[in-house]
């Protein structure tokens, strides 16, 4: 996929994502859609800072995906995915054996997840990059 419509589809999916927003935040009065549309326009402003940032460098001549990039995301991927799941194993061994009963709501915890997963992968993406 070329990186015009890569930054394209990724446009559509944000202004859908903001559109959910705003419809969560009409219907119901919580503030789930309001973090749905700051979400969408952080991630649009990110979006249009690397799209920028890689038309300057390829203006310049340079080759902006090379080997070490994919290099670099992998190993901070693989890294990410094994902290949190030995991280995640550890809590539910845990919490399992001395935790008491709690209720929680599932999709608040699978946002956390998330959020911490990603998190991690960007952690590790940044340390790797600066070891390499």
């Amino acid at each position: 996929m070329k990186n015009k419509n890569r930054f394209f589809w990724s446009y559509i999916a944000l202004v859908l994502l903001f559109g959910l927003g705003m419809w969560q935040s009409v219907s119901t009065d919580g503030s789930f859609g309001v973090g749905l549309m700051a979400g969408a326009i952080g991630a649009f402003v990110a979006l249009s800072f690397k799209q920028a940032r890689m038309r300057r460098l390829e203006a310049q001549g340079m080759n902006v995906y090379d080997e070490r990039v994919w290099f670099v995301a992998g190993r901070a991927a693989y890294a990410a995915y094994v902290t949190f799941a030995l991280g995640c194993a550890l809590v539910v061994l845990l919490g399992s054996i001395w935790g008491p009963q709690v209720l929680v709501n599932p999709y608040n915890l699978l946002g956390v997840a998330l959020s911490i997963l990603v998190l991690l992968y960007v952690v590790y993406y940044h340390y790797y990059n600066a070891r390499s």
